[in-house]
């Protein structure tokens, strides 16, 4: 690279310009600048015209480093990037929330060119067009056919091994190893698999969330625990892994996979111990690998609200069961230890709060700092007066229940430590009262065993990245205990409820309300119950929902005016005008009463990109949808899949939204996306004579 210097440029001309040049610099220097530090020669016309020469060239030579630059794509600018790609006839993808690592993708086009028709090819195109695990499978390996002597597959028996337990725990999966028949049915449409020139693209929806050191729930019966913070029965989930390079093969262990139990048994240190899916630690020590063991801790026959497991104690080993989050300790340990947990469950999105550290906080040094095990939270707020920050700083389980006043003019925050995921336990409903003009912001936190509410006259309230359990608290199976039980009641006069990435049970509004829920799912359980729903008095309550899932039925008085926020916005109110609300929009409505949505002023507000039911009473609706009701993998709160919708349920839903993705919570997930971006992937580095499709690991 050259650089053009000033002296440099000077010293080209002959010695005796440059001496009339400095002469002629002192008569300047004398007249405009006599007190000026800088030497004669700095003032001379000749020497000012080389200056001025030299800046330009340094700006070509600039110049000519960036076009040199740009011809590679490791170094090239972001506006250069679309163009190598095109010149390598790269097709383009849709966007997703997280951004595609364009720069990456084009420099891999020509090495993903040279496997072109390969299943690392096929892999590693479809993870990084969607940002999901993906793992192909070449289904005719495992076909049975007839054995000839000259080349025997004694693996490619028509017979399954029933001793083989991994083997069984693996059937249906992308890893099965037993033969299968043909199936003729086409592959592209998930209709068959295993047949000639079929290969599965398999891929891992669901995201792997972590809980650090919190304590195991205890069960009823002898050294008996549960992984789950609630006490119920929960599948664990192996942890999120770093995509392997192009030229690795993707192998089970580096798949976020729900853990078996069998799979486990074979090679207990690949999901136990640090850094691993789960670790236990026992009053304080870390409970080594070798002192575990995997069992199926399932109910014995027999019933009863906590039936005694299949094994008791051992005297050598701890027993885990992964499939149920169970643990079983022995007999020499103590009877109520404290025993800590870490491990790994699973979800579609960062809803409800989570140790995923993406909340936007502020800077919480200057808070309260509740540590678990002390006095209720409720009380060491009214303590310190009913106002102020509040941290709870530990994945712990902490208590409240009662009033906590918060005076006139007074901001109440009460908030989890960034990376913690605190669990607050109830023993009573916990009412926050608000003062003329009080704030209030919960943030981060799982609430659960008895219902919130927010009386008194309040300016604000904001509930964030926080889960109310809904049916307030859950059985040992995962099912709600108070099916029809309010999870937040407001009252409090004139107040402005913001709601964003929250997971709730039903919400009842005793007060004139202006509620805001975005990316929130309102779960009534059933339904024919109520989600969203008035005292009955007839009072000015607007409600506003922004990708929201709401199952159950909807009674309101107004559903209110707004902006729709730009897609990427995660709160509930616009970043461009924090006094702007927003409209109701890309809302999945679910219920099967007649009307499952009911407002009773129709002259006001609008609803845009929702699936309505049939037969709602509702104001004006905006390119919204009346067709087949949607269908979820599952309902239940504990399921990893809560709440997420079948990838058969139809296109009016899953391209629904006002972005082409599908209505609902789960719309910043982007799966309908993400699997058009595999589609246009495996086009183009599919085998000739070859067909593929996409099947569900989770």
């Amino acid at each position: 690279m050259t650089r053009f210097a000033t002296d440099d440029l000077f010293q080209l001309l002959p010695a005796y310009l440059r001496v009339r040049d400095a002469e002629e610099g002192a008569r300047v220097k004398g007249r405009v600048a006599p007190g000026d530090a800088r030497d004669i020669e700095d003032f001379g016309p000749l020497r000012t015209l080389a200056s001025l020469i030299a800046r330009e060239a340094q700006i070509v030579d600039e110049s000519l480093d960036d076009l040199y630059d740009n011809a590679f794509i490791e170094t090239c600018a972001p506006w250069v990037i679309p163009y190598i790609g095109d010149l390598l006839g790269m097709r383009g993808l849709e966007d997703i929330p997280e951004g595609i690592d364009m720069r990456a993708r084009v420099a891999d086009a020509l090495a993903l060119r040279a496997r072109k028709g390969t299943l690392r090819a096929l892999e590693h195109a479809s993870g990084t067009a969607s940002n999901w695990p993906v793992y192909a499978a070449e289904y005719w390996n495992r076909l049975v056919h007839a054995q000839s002597m000259r080349l025997l597959h004694p693996d490619f028996g028509g017979s399954v091994d029933m001793r083989d337990r991994a083997a069984l725990a693996r059937i249906g999966t992308a890893f099965e190893r037993n033969s299968r028949n043909v199936e003729v049915r086409r592959i592209e449409t998930a209709g068959g698999q295993w047949n000639r020139g079929n290969i599965g693209i398999h891929i891992w929806r669901l995201r792997p969330y972590s809980i650090s050191g919190h304590p195991a729930t205890q069960a009823p019966g002898d050294r008996r625990f549960r992984f789950h913070p609630l006490g119920c029965d929960a599948q664990l989930f192996d942890r999120a892994h770093d995509r392997p390079l192009i030229d690795t093969p993707v192998t089970e262990d580096v798949l976020p996979s729900p853990i078996a139990r069998w799979i486990m048994d074979e090679a207990p240190g690949t999901f136990y111990g640090q850094n691993r899916a789960m670790m236990l630690m026992l009053d304080g020590t870390e409970v080594p690998v070798e002192q575990i063991c995997v069992a199926h801790l399932g109910d014995e026959p027999g019933g009863g609200a906590e039936p005694p497991w299949n094994h008791p104690p051992r005297d050598d080993r701890i027993m885990i069961d992964p499939e149920l989050g169970r643990i079983v300790l022995r007999t020499g340990d103590p009877a109520n230890p404290d025993l800590r947990v870490t491990c790994h469950f699973a979800r579609p999105l960062e809803i409800g709060g989570g140790e995923h550290g993406s909340r936007d906080l502020d800077d919480l040094s200057a808070g309260t700092v509740i540590a678990p095990g002390g006095p209720p939270v409720s009380t060491a707020i009214n303590a310190a007066g009913g106002q102020g920050l509040f941290v709870l700083d530990a994945t712990d389980i902490y208590t409240a229940g009662g009033t906590i006043t918060v005076p006139a003019g007074g901001a109440l925050r009460l908030v989890a430590a960034t990376q913690h995921f605190p669990t607050l336990r109830l023993t009573s409903e916990l009412d926050f009262a608000l003062g003329d003009g009080a704030t209030l912001e919960l943030n981060g936190l799982r609430i659960f065993n008895a219902p919130v509410r927010i009386s008194g006259t309040g300016e604000t309230a904001t509930i964030a990245d926080t889960t109310l359990v809904p049916g307030r608290r859950l059985n040992r199976l995962g099912a709600p205990e108070q099916p029809n039980a309010a999870a937040l009641f407001v009252d409090a006069v004139g107040i402005t409820l913001d709601m964003a990435r929250v997971i709730t049970g039903p919400v009842r509004l005793e007060a004139e309300v202006d509620a805001c829920f975005a990316e929130t799912i309102i779960d009534a359980m059933r339904p024919q119950n109520r989600a969203i729903f008035l005292n009955g008095a007839p009072l000015r309550q607007v409600i506003r929902l922004d990708r929201c899932t709401v199952h159950g039925r909807v009674e309101t008085d107004a559903f209110g005016e707004g902006d729709r926020r730009p897609i990427g916005g995660l709160g509930a109110v616009s970043e461009d005008d924090p006094e702007a609300r927003l409209a109701t929009s890309d809302t999945l409505f679910v219920s099967d009463t007649v009307p499952a949505v009911r407002a009773e002023r129709r002259q006001v507000g609008c609803i845009r990109f929702s699936h309505v039911p049939p037969d709602s009473v509702t104001p004006r609706l905006y390119r919204c949808t009346e067709g087949p009701a949607p269908v979820f993998d599952s309902l239940r709160y504990a399921d990893p899949d809560y709440m997420l919708l079948r990838v058969q349920t139809g296109d009016h839903i899953l391209r629904g939204a006002e972005n082409r993705g599908e209505i609902g919570a789960y719309n910043r997930a982007a799966h309908t996306v993400r699997r058009d971006n595999i589609r246009r992937s495996i086009d183009d580095f599919l085998r000739f004579g070859h067909a593929a499709g996409l099947f569900c690991s989770t």
